[in-house]
């Protein structure tokens, strides 16, 4: 399941640049929404991580098992702990602003193993093997 039905700039892998220095790819999908907008879990998983970051801001990590993990960046709010079991559809936080940001948004990324991957990608994957 999507986390949100917001607009999701097709940035996924886009080379960003910063004060003109070319730097590494974006490593998940921007999906716009406003300030407190309540975010779902994509998938059932354990809470990897649920903390304040320098440039994520506050961050939730989902592990979803096989080595596949999602990941919630810039939440205004975090409603998970730790170690705790969520389902798919289960409030983990709300968007923000949080970390290295210019607007809120949900950063949604995932990935398998060590390689990042498209997290809509993914969910499309997910639902053909079904």
């Amino acid at each position: 399941m999507r986390p949100l039905a917001g607009v999701a700039g097709r940035n996924f892998g886009r080379r960003r640049v910063f004060n003109g220095k070319p730097r590494s790819p974006h490593s998940g999908a921007d999906l716009a929404a406003p300030v407190g907008t309540p975010v779902p879990a994509a998938a059932r998983g354990r809470v990897a991580l649920a903390r304040e970051l320098y440039f994520s801001g506050n961050l939730v990590v989902l592990d979803h098992g096989g080595g596949v993990y999602t990941l919630y960046a810039h939440l205004s709010r975090m409603d998970v702990a730790e170690g705790t079991m969520v389902a798919a559809g289960d409030i983990i936080g709300q968007v923000g602003a949080t970390g290295r940001v210019t607007g809120p948004h949900l950063h949604w990324g995932a990935r398998i193993g060590e390689a990042r991957v498209d997290p809509g990608r993914l969910l499309e994957l997910l639902a053909g093997d079904r």
